[in-house]
């Protein structure tokens, strides 16, 4: 047993001896997105077209008030006329009870103890109806159409008649209960308040030429704003007491603003070219032992100096001869690639994370098939910082080459 320890305990210290130390760099650059939809090239403007569903949701909500005032004051009316005949009813009694009483009284006619008879009392009424109150509706403001075209931007492209069309149809916000969560406890207790809402906007993109690119509604889901806190509970009622109507214009406002802002994204994300900055992490190789690894040194320095140039152009055409000048390097170093030497210069560690710089490189020339390829091999050697490193890319690997297919 002790000798199976010391022999394990010798591999372990050898494997740590024989280990080349890796060089993890981030190298910061930027680059053009892609769209996933591509815009006829004819077209560099778009115009923007507001729709103002909420218009019709007041119209409906201000006859459905209307509905419920004229319902009201005629059920008013109603229980009105029911208690003037009840009260009617009761002063023609009082009244013929008084007439009896001063008919006795003017005849003489008193108690069995000589008392003079007592007046009639006057006849107790039924509480009257109460004049029918019914809250104004909140009715949706009038959104700033300026507004809406200074909030949507896509890159790439000029807002202005002359090019593909931007439909936008925002709808009425939808209100959900305001939420109360009770925090801490004796005098560090407090209520805080959060106030769900809905408020989709439907978007619609279409070219002359291309037709109807895009059509969906968006935003249908609950989203949250956030309310002040309180100290009491009863403090929160009493300021929806005061401000309720004020509040509801800050919580539209505010979701109006989210609203744009949401779409834009998505609309930049699918039409836009939009300048992005990507941390990759390259890898390099320390000097180890008497193995001296300025190749590798060289080729990380020609791999960062290629992909600074990879935002240049949509295409990345101006980076092609310096990415391919750096993957010519890797590859040279790669022929000496000897997966089973521990102990080799080019070995299974250094050669699975040089696959990774590989995988980079080859991402931003458009040459996805070879890098799939590279990064199922890195993959399966058995290298777990290389498995690692590539997971975490592999989402973005495929969106590129969604992106690149969509557009060249």
């Amino acid at each position: 047993m002790k000798k199976l320890l010391l022999t394990a305990s010798v591999f372990f210290v050898t494997s740590i001896i024989f280990g080349q130390n890796i060089n993890d760099h981030r190298v910061t650059f930027n680059y053009i997105q892609l769209p996933l939809i591509k815009i006829d090239d004819k077209f560099s403007n778009y115009e923007l077209r507001v729709e103002h569903a909420y218009q019709s949701a007041n119209e409906d909500s201000t006859n459905l008030h209307q509905m419920k005032q004229e319902t009201a004051m005629k059920f008013y009316e109603q229980q009105l006329a029911i208690y003037q005949l009840q009260r009617d009813s009761l002063d023609r009694m009082h009244l013929m009870n008084l007439a009896a009483w001063e008919k006795k009284v003017n005849s003489g006619i008193t108690n069995p103890d000589g008392s003079a008879i007592a007046q009639p009392a006057p006849p107790v009424y039924p509480e009257p109806p109460a004049y029918p109150k019914t809250e104004e509706p909140l009715l949706h403001t009038e959104m700033d159409e300026a507004f809406v075209k200074q909030g949507v931007a896509i890159e790439g492209f000029d807002q202005g008649l002359g090019g593909f069309v931007v439909h936008l149809t925002i709808h009425p916000i939808e209100h959900r209960p305001i939420q109360q969560t009770k925090k801490g406890t004796g005098a560090d207790t407090k209520y805080e308040y959060t106030a769900p809402y809905i408020l989709p906007i439907t978007v619609k993109v279409e070219s002359p030429t291309q037709g109807v690119l895009y059509e969906e509604k968006l935003l249908q889901g609950v989203r949250n704003y956030k309310m002040s806190d309180q100290k009491s509970q009863y403090d929160h009622q009493l300021y929806m007491m005061d401000h309720k109507r004020e509040f509801y214009l800050k919580l539209e406002e505010y979701a109006r603003k989210e609203s744009i802002s949401t779409v834009t994204s998505i609309l930049n994300n699918k039409f836009g070219y939009v300048n992005k900055t990507r941390s990759a992490e390259l890898y390099s190789v320390k000097r180890f032992k008497d193995y001296e690894y300025s190749d590798v040194t060289n080729a990380f320095t020609l791999a960062t100096l290629a992909l600074q140039l990879v935002g240049n152009d949509r295409d990345r055409s101006g980076a092609a001869d310096k990415l391919e000048e750096a993957l010519e390097a890797l590859d040279a170093i790669l022929q000496e690639s000897n997966l089973y030497d521990n102990k080799a210069r080019i070995n299974d560690k250094v050669t699975a994370m040089l696959q990774c710089n590989q995988a980079e490189l080859l991402i931003w020339l458009a040459e996805f098939d070879k890098a799939d390829g590279i990064v199922n091999i890195a993959m399966n050697s058995g290298e777990g910082k290389a498995k690692r490193h590539l997971k975490d890319e592999q989402g973005f690997y495929a969106d590129q080459r969604t992106r690149w297919d969509a557009n060249y």
